[in-house]
């Protein structure tokens, strides 16, 4: 299910790398950063290299866009599901 099943969001791929790249840069912390801790500058030019590679990549970031269904519609649903889109989408994602 597709941008989290509402339609138009973010690619469920970049959503969670970025959630990634986050967890790997709190890691071994036991509070939460501090404005200028350096896991955390870290952490966000991480999450933008991943927006702006993939960006590059695909040329958007909103997962309608990049699959053409509108996850919130079952027909658009079953559509790409019923044409295996997935299958040619993943294709084009190995990194």
């Amino acid at each position: 299910m597709g941008a989290i099943a509402s339609g138009k969001t973010i690619c469920g791929h970049l959503y969670g790398g970025a959630v990634f790249l986050g967890l790997f840069h709190g890691m071994n912390t036991s509070q939460a950063p501090q404005i200028q801790d350096k896991k955390r500058t870290l952490a966000i030019v991480s999450v933008k290299n991943l927006f702006q590679g993939f960006i590059e990549r695909f040329g958007d970031t909103d997962c309608q866009t990049l699959t053409g269904c509108d996850w919130s519609k079952e027909e658009d649903r079953n559509r790409f599901n019923q044409e295996q889109s997935f299958v040619k989408l993943h294709g084009t994602m190995d990194l």
